[in-house]
C-alpha cells in the first residue's frame, strides 16, 4: 500500500523497524558460554539451567512487546491521519521500546529492586505513550468517525492495563524484587478476562452479531 492510499504507511514501516529489531536483539542476548561444545552433558545441562533468568526475561519482553505491536497495529488501522504532535508522541512509544532489550538484560543479568524499578517503569511508560497516541488521536479527530465510544474505549483498555499492572509493580520492586516479577504473571491472565469482558458486553448488546474481526486484535 502506497503512501497515497495509507497516509500512515512509512510512519508504521519505521514502527515496524523498530519494534523488530528490538525483538531481534532480545534473543541475542541469549548465549551459551564459549566452548560449550566440548562440555559433557551433566556440564550442558547445568549451563542451559543457568539461563532461566534471561530465558524467562526473554518470554516476558517478547510478549509484551507482541501486545504493543498487535495494539500498535489495531490503532492505525482505525487512525486515518497523522499530524506532527501525534508523531512525537509515537517516537516517544517507540523510543522505550529500543530500550526494552537493555532493560531485560538488566533484569536478567541483576534481578535487584533497582533493576526491577527500572524494567516496570519502561514497560508502563511504553503503554502509556502507546495510549497516548490514541487519546491524542480521538480528541483531535484522528480517528475513523464510524468507530462508536465502546470501540474507542476497548481499543484503549488493554494497553491501559499492561501499564497498570507493571505500575502497580514498581512499589513492589521496592519492598521486594521477587514479588513484583510474581506480579507480572497476572499479565496473562488480566488478559484473557478482559478479552472475555470485551466480547461478552458485545453479545450483550449485539445479540446473534458476531464478534467483528478487527476488535479481536484491539483486544
Amino acid at each position: 500500500m502506497g503512501d497515497d492510499e495509507n497516509p500512515n504507511a512509512r510512519l508504521l514501516a519505521l514502527s515496524d523497524g523498530v519494534i523488530a529489531v528490538a525483538i531481534t536483539l532480545l534473543v541475542l542476548d541469549i548465549r551459551l558460554p564459549e566452548g560449550f561444545g566440548e562440555y559433557s552433558d551433566a556440564e550442558l545441562w547445568t549451563a542451559l539451567v543457568a539461563l532461566w533468568p534471561r530465558l524467562l526475561a526473554y518470554l516476558l519482553s517478547f510478549y509484551v512487546i507482541a501486545n504493543f505491536w498487535l495494539s500498535h497495529r489495531s490503532k492505525f488501522n482505525h487512525i486515518l491521519k497523522t499530524d506532527g504532535r501525534l508523531m512525537w508522541i509515537n517516537m516517544l512509544f517507540l523510543l522505550t521500546v529500543g530500550l526494552v532489550p537493555f532493560t531485560t538484560n538488566l533484569i536478567a543479568e541483576s534481578g535487584g529492586s533497582v533493576s526491577t524499578m527500572i524494567y516496570a517503569a519502561s514497560m508502563a511508560v511504553s503503554g502509556l505513550s502507546l495510549a497516548g497516541t490514541w487519546l491524542y488521536a480521538d480528541v483531535n479527530g484522528l480517528i475513523d468517525p464510524k468507530m462508536t465510544r465502546e470501540e474507542r474505549r476497548d481499543n484503549l483498555r488493554a494497553t491501559l492495563l499492561i501499564s497498570l499492572i507493571f505500575a502497580i509493580s514498581i512499589p513492589l520492586s521496592l519492598a521486594h524484587a521477587d514479588a513484583a516479577k510474581y506480579f507480572w504473571i497476572v499479565l496473562w491472565p488480566a488478559g484473557i478476562v478482559l478479552r472475555w469482558w470485551s466480547r461478552y458486553r458485545w453479545n450483550q448488546a449485539h445479540p446473534g452479531v458476531p464478534y467483528p474481526e478487527h476488535r479481536r486484535h484491539a483486544d
